[in-house]
């Protein structure tokens, strides 16, 4: 009896230890299932989270590629605008150019008649003393027109250096005559003048000598409007042509011109003794 009764303890105690661990074992396996739930759970959390910041970047991608759209429409339209206004521009210049090579070549022109007139008169022995100082009274205002006329279109149309040249030529000459006539003037009045002086002779050579400086001037002009742009704005337009690498829809392209030295004439004197 003793031997079944240390049997049945041994099998009780091993049942007892055997539900024990199975219960151990059974605590086991909800812990871990619990932690493979919210494993599970935080990986759905993570999935919803990166699932929303795709659709997030998918309409920041959408709106980015929007307003690329209108800042290349607004770019286009910005170079349209600008080319417009370089077309305006030219056309303006070069109206501008056209205005101001006709009254240049008028006002020499003037000058020209005006001092060919004035020698006539003052060489004329039969022409009245207020004939005399009615054409040396035009001839001067000829002169002062044709120095504001040259100052002004020089500053303004920035001529290339033949045409610079030309002008100062034709002012240099016209010095030249202009203190020769106040001379002559001088000794018509004074009663100096003796037949076949050499200041007669004088006078009459640079009148020529305006005269083809006159038409070297018209021609110059002529060939200078020939060309549709100054060589300023034929360097800014093949400037503008050139790819940039970098655009910006607010930038403006230079407007100014590059100021260009201009020729200093001296302006001859608008006042004259006449005895």
């Amino acid at each position: 009896m003793r031997v079944e009764q240390v049997v049945t303890s041994i099998a009780a105690g091993l049942a007892i230890i055997a539900v024990g661990v199975a219960g151990w074992q059974l605590w086991l396996a909800r812990r871990e299932a619990r932690q493979a739930m919210q494993r599970s759970e935080s990986i759905r959390r993570m999935a919803a989270a990166s699932e929303s910041n795709a659709e997030k970047a998918a309409e920041a991608a959408r709106n980015s590629h929007t307003q690329a759209e209108r800042a290349w429409e607004q770019v286009k339209h910005a170079r349209s605008q600008l080319e417009e206004a370089r077309q305006e521009r030219r056309a303006s210049t070069q109206a501008e150019q056209w205005e101001w090579a006709y009254a240049v070549t008028m006002s020499a022109r003037e000058l020209l008649d005006t001092s060919n007139e004035l020698v006539r008169v003052a060489l004329d022995s039969g022409v009245a003393p207020h004939y005399r100082l009615a054409a040396d009274r035009h001839y001067h205002q000829s002169a002062q027109r044709w120095q504001e006329t040259m100052v002004k279109a020089v500053a303004r149309t920035g001529p290339d250096l033949e045409l610079q040249q030309q002008v100062i030529t034709f002012s240099t000459v016209h010095q030249r005559l202009h203190g020769h006539l106040g001379v002559l003037l001088r000794a018509i009045e004074t009663g100096s003048l003796a037949e076949g002086d050499k200041l007669t002779d004088q006078v009459n050579g640079l009148r020529k000598e305006l005269g083809n400086a006159h038409r070297h001037l018209q021609r110059t002009v002529s060939a200078s409007l020939a060309t549709p742009d100054t060589p300023t704005q034929q360097i800014t337009a093949a400037r503008s042509q050139q790819p940039s690498t970098e655009q910006s829809s607010t930038g403006r392209p230079p407007t100014g011109r590059s100021p260009t030295s201009q020729p200093s004439a001296s302006q001859p004197s608008t006042s004259r003794t006449t005895g």
